[in-house]
């Protein structure tokens, strides 16, 4: 019957130690915040030690018990009946034939939050233990304390004991001893009372307040059970086993302060407790985890900013903590409070911030492998952690859409050995124009006027100075991330010259229908893309390019009423007036790092037309800008239908940000 009660306090070990080893994994798990490196270790090395020393000691149980329970005790992990005893300690004489009327016995339980007695049982909280003296013969046995000194070990134990006492030989154990001993043992705890009934009276209910005296903590609780009368002041070190209740306790002081409405306190919010300061740092962390939007803003600002700053080691995040603990003002503890939010939050979206810079390294490559323009493009985004657009595609020219062919075959070409210098005979003249560029590749002439390049049938050479926009970009620019909420843009990474070629917009060609039907859908989604080829018919035009999935770097390219870009239509091997070509060039000089933007109501009521179209009527001698005096009449009416008409990009819901009255533009 003993050894069924043994095995069944054995399995109910087992259980408890495996559901102590659960609760310790979900505790590292749950401690993100305030994670104990050196309590995880030793707790962790302390497992094994224990894990293994409790297998050896079930195979012994095994061999003790025979066959009735061996079975299932080797399927379990057992303790040695030397460590099979409730939570309480027993201390019993030297002597092992005292019976439990000759030794006392000290009961100190873990179950409940208990210390000290209250102020009514004050009587007691200087009971020690009685030494007992039992005459056998000449023999004296004394039961002493569990501890004794190095020198009553060593030289005074006869002094202690007596001249006549002699020191009982420690007896050799068996087995069998160990057996009877625990047989001992749990009868007596069988005639006791309960450690739970012996120490419920004494059990604290709550924390009301601190001081400190004399260099250390008191705390006021009170006894539940108990009246007010019997609260009493514990110093910090009795609080044990107590750490819920302080952890409210110390919630309840910062709410406290919260509310308060002055900023100045005048008192000491939490105590420096040293003996809790793992408590303090937690309840600071709960009552700080609860982050804003703004805090997140300006986290991922900090974090994407080109030089995001370090995050803070373990051990100056305690510092921090303990400074904002001891802040009297509450401007001054927000103010430290921020910085340990802020680094929570950046610790928690490092990763997400790596993989988002991989990500965008990897498009970057991936469009200048695909682009053939002559500089290269970068990616950059220090502002917020929006990943690049996965659903489009670059590419280098205009594609044919549904029911589109794009003419690669022109009729004509020049003769020219020499364009630039004799260009009566080049293309442009031919397609009664003008030659468009000066020596530099920049334009001479004013907006509006049409560019014919030559093509692939004239006899000149690549060199030549009427190859520009087929030529490509020659400018480095870079697609980033906006800081006034505009998303994408694009900038200038190196200065670029008035009248420079900067790069031409592409897409895919469409038909006017298809263009009305996308437009539709696109102003239920609140973007577009979509941009009438309309030079030659105007509102009639046939054909429009859409770079909503597929385009270039100009596809980033945000609007502007007062813009730095200007649009050209140009013609090169296709002289379809109809599929015009469409070049962006610098309206002035643009800085290093200036974002580039186009006016994408450029039509009849542009800025841009408002301020060119008196300068397009009359002869300009300088070589910046001229429409000669000869060609005014034939080509006024020309000029007047602009590059993109009277229709121009396609518009959705959203307002302009750039100031002007009459802007109906659309952030991409």
């Amino acid at each position: 019957e003993a050894q069924v009660k043994l095995n069944d306090y054995f399995q109910e070990f087992h259980e408890k130690f495996v559901e102590t080893k659960q609760a310790f994994q979900v505790f590292k798990t749950k401690s993100f915040f305030y994670p104990d490196p050196d309590f995880i270790r030793t707790f962790t090395k302390s497992i094994k030690q224990i894990e293994s020393e409790v297998k050896e000691m079930g195979g012994s149980l095994s061999r003790l018990i025979g066959n009735q329970l061996g079975t299932h005790t080797q399927k379990t992990v057992l303790n040695s009946m030397e460590d099979v005893k409730p939570e309480s300690h027993v201390l019993h004489t030297v002597s092992d034939e005292l019976t439990s009327e000759h030794a006392d016995v000290l009961v100190k339980g873990t179950e409940t939050e208990s210390i000290t007695p209250p102020v009514s049982e004050a009587g007691n909280d200087d009971e020690v233990l009685g030494s007992a003296l039992v005459q056998e013969g000449n023999v004296k046995v004394v039961d002493v304390k569990k501890k004794l000194s190095s020198s009553e070990k060593k030289r005074g134990r006869k002094k202690f004991l007596g001249d006549n006492a002699v020191i009982p030989k420690r007896p050799r154990r068996s087995l069998m001893d160990e057996y009877v001993t625990a047989q001992n043992k749990m009868k007596s705890i069988s005639e006791e009372p309960s450690t739970k009934e012996q120490e419920a009276e004494y059990e604290v209910q709550t924390i009301m307040d601190f001081k400190k005296s004399q260099g250390q903590y008191f705390y006021k609780v009170s006894w539940r059970g108990y009246s007010v009368e019997d609260n009493s002041w514990e110093p910090s070190s009795n609080l044990t086993g107590c750490e819920d209740l302080l952890l409210e306790f110390y919630k309840s002081r910062l709410k406290q302060q919260e509310r308060t409405k002055t900023d100045d306190l005048n008192y000491q919010v939490m105590p420096h407790d040293a003996n809790h300061q793992h408590i303090l740092h937690k309840a600071l962390f709960s009552h700080i985890n609860n982050p804003t939007q703004k805090d997140y803003e300006n986290s991922i600002t900090l974090l994407a900013s080109p030089k995001p700053p370090v995050l803070k080691s373990q051990k100056e995040i305690a510092e921090l903590a303990d400074k904002a603990l001891s802040q009297k003002k509450k401007d001054r503890f927000y103010s430290v409070a921020k910085t340990l939010v802020e680094n929570m939050i950046m610790k928690e979206l490092t990763g997400k911030r790596e993989k988002q810079l991989a990500e965008l390294r990897t498009w970057e490559r991936n469009m200048n492998s695909i682009c053939s323009d002559p500089a290269k493009l970068a990616v950059e985004n220090f502002v917020d952690l929006e990943l690049p657009p996965m659903d489009f595609v670059y590419i280098n020219e205009c594609i044919a859409g549904e029911g589109v062919t794009i003419p690669s075959d022109p009729v004509v070409g020049c003769e020219c050995t020499d364009c630039f210098t004799d260009h009566k005979s080049c293309c442009p003249n031919q397609m009664n124009s003008w030659f468009a560029y000066n020596k530099l590749g920049r334009l001479k002439v004013s907006l509006g006027t049409p560019i014919y390049e030559c093509n692939k049938r004239c006899k000149c050479g690549p060199s030549c100075l009427n190859r520009v926009v087929q030529k490509g970009r020659n400018v480095g620019l870079s697609i980033f991330r906006t800081t006034n909420g505009r998303g994408w843009g694009v900038k200038a990474m190196e200065n670029i010259k008035k009248d420079s070629l900067v790069t031409e917009y592409v897409g895919e060609i469409i038909t006017s229908e298809e263009a009305e039907r996308r437009g539709k859908i696109y102003d239920a989604q609140g973007c577009t893309y979509l941009f009438d080829l309309d030079y030659d018919k105007g509102d009639q035009n046939l054909y429009t390019i859409d770079a909503a999935k597929c385009g270039n770097v100009s596809h980033f390219i945000n609007h502007s009423c007062d813009p730095n870009l200007l649009v050209f239509n140009v013609w090169v091997d296709c002289l379809d007036p109809d599929l015009p070509r469409l070049a962006l060039f610098a309206a002035h000089d643009i800085k290093k790092g200036e974002e580039l933007t186009f006016d994408y109501n450029s039509g009849l009521n542009s800025k841009q037309m408002a301020g060119r179209l008196p300068a397009q009527l009359t002869e300009q001698k300088e070589e910046g800008c001229f429409t000669p005096e000869k060609r005014k009449e034939s080509r006024s009416e020309l000029i007047l239908k602009t590059p993109k008409g009277n229709r121009g990009l396609q518009y959705g819901k959203t307002e302009c940000r750039c100031g002007a009255a009459n802007c109906r533009k659309y952030f991409f």
